[in-house]
């Protein structure tokens, strides 16, 4: 009984730690996520030490990255990550394996780590931060648009990533026998087989088991089957070595096409929001403030690689499948912090004997660092892009080609804009055409707007809202 009162006001402290550090944190204009990570530095065994179990609480804090991921699968559909395609796997494999090369040299030649440590830190600088990126763009509402689509993309590669790294560890210690690549290709092939087994059942069975519960009129007991199905999701995927989180983006990713998803989302949303505030305050508390005043050079040095290293992969990646200046430049943006699952392979390594508690130490520090720069850095960036993107005419959020050349260029009167090209645009625009109506589309997505133009003619590849498309 003593250790779970103990358990008990350690969360009660959290709680209401978490709202007053919220609450500052709005009244003084700073993103709240600074809030929660700031009051967890101050309550954590680092500083004030006022909570103690804190391995206890960050194990309850892990609901909140379930959740999160639960819901995010509901507001990205599966359609339009597909309609992604190449950008999302190739681009996704190409930013890891960029951006570990870089860090590993980075690794061997200016911080004289050893090899073994400088391919692990690599790994760990290549994934970014699931859990702030998307309630960053969730809180601003841009987890729709084509960057935000992007980044939801390229973060599932990182996951999916995050089982290879693991299988690798073993073979960078003393301890390790050297790599089996039948034993990583058999990982690989497990998780490729269950996720596949997970959405082709959950499509039949989820929308048939809410639509049970549903007829029952019972919100509470629909309440608790939507929080069953994500928590059980997730304890399959992590039965077989993957990751929890993903087993439940992977549900909502299947609930998200069913009539169902809007209604779980909106009940969902409460606990997510609840249980994301415990995550970070937790996370705050893994800081050492000394370790940073310590060592601040090396910190700021990992947090520069990070944040720059991969802003500029990912924005040239994404141009190089074709979208525009404004929208890769939108994407690197999110892409600049160290994720959750780094702290896993950290401390893996260290368990091993690849690394030491200092490189454990670096990578907590540099990652609370990072992920509590993102919504300034997002925020920030959106301003600049939008700021330049009016005065410079390559960033300019429209496509130049054939669609915009004078000789090309719709000749309509009186015609409709329709702003966006998923399943409500495409449904608008198959309506217009059977009315012979005359219509124009505008879509941020240069995939979207080619195949526009093949069916229709009159699409164009650019911002809804940019002055210059819509007058143009």
């Amino acid at each position: 009984m003593h250790i779970e009162g103990e358990l008990f006001t350690d969360i009660v402290i959290i709680f209401v730690a978490a709202f007053l550090g919220g609450m500052v944190a709005r009244v003084l204009r700073f993103p709240i996520l600074l809030g929660f990570l700031a009051v967890g530095m101050v309550i954590g065994p680092h500083s004030l030490e006022v909570v103690g179990n804190v391995e206890t609480v960050t194990t309850l804090a892990e609901f909140g990255v379930i959740l999160l991921l639960f819901a995010v699968g509901i507001e990205v559909s599966f359609r339009d990550l597909r309609r992604l395609g190449k950008v999302v796997a190739l681009g996704g494999l190409a930013q890891i394996v960029g951006t570990s090369a870089i860090a590993y040299f980075i690794g061997v030649h200016l911080f004289g780590w050893t090899p073994e440590q400088a391919f692990v830190f690599g790994m760990v600088v290549a994934l970014s931060s699931t859990m702030v990126v998307l309630k960053t763009f969730t809180d601003r509402g841009e987890l729709g648009t084509v960057h935000g689509r992007v980044i939801t993309g390229i973060l599932l590669v990182q996951d999916l990533a995050f089982i290879p790294m693991i299988a690798i560890l073993p073979a960078l210690s003393s301890q390790g026998v050297g790599l089996d690549l039948a034993d990583l290709g058999l990982g690989i092939l497990k998780a490729t087989v269950i996720l596949g087994l997970m959405a082709t059942l959950g499509w039949k069975v989820i929308p048939w088991l809410l639509d049970r519960v549903a007829h029952l009129g019972s919100r509470e007991i629909f309440i608790l089957a939507v929080v069953a199905i994500t928590f059980a999701t997730a304890a399959i995927t992590q039965l077989v070595d993957l990751s929890a989180a993903l087993g439940a983006f992977v549900a909502g990713l299947v609930l998200s096409e069913s009539n169902f998803g809007r209604r779980a989302l909106s009940e969902v949303i409460p606990l997510r929001d609840t249980f994301s505030a415990l995550f970070f305050v937790s996370l705050g508390m893994l800081t050492d403030p000394s370790f940073l005043v310590e060592n601040f050079d090396l910190v700021l040095a990992v947090v520069a690689i990070a944040i720059l290293v991969k802003f500029a992969l990912t924005a040239v990646l994404t141009r190089s499948f074709g979208y525009l200046p404004h929208t890769a430049l939108l994407a690197g943006l999110g892409m600049g912090q160290v994720g959750e699952f780094s702290f896993i392979l950290t401390d893996s390594a260290s368990a091993l004997g690849i690394v030491n508690q200092d490189f454990l130490s670096l990578v907590v520090v540099s990652a609370v660092l990072t992920m509590a720069l993102t919504p300034w850095i997002i925020a920030g960036g959106t301003h600049m892009v939008t700021w330049l993107s009016r005065r410079v005419h390559i960033l300019r959020p429209y496509r130049l080609g054939d669609d915009r050349s004078e000789e090309r260029r719709p000749q309509l009167h009186d015609h409709v804009v329709i702003c966006g090209l998923g399943r409500v645009g495409s449904l608008v625009a198959d309506t217009l055409s059977e009315q012979n109506v005359p219509f124009v589309a505008i879509d941020l997505n240069p995939h979207l707007a080619t195949r526009f133009r093949g069916r229709w003619q009159y699409g164009i590849n650019g911002s809804s809202s940019s002055e210059s498309v819509l007058e143009g």
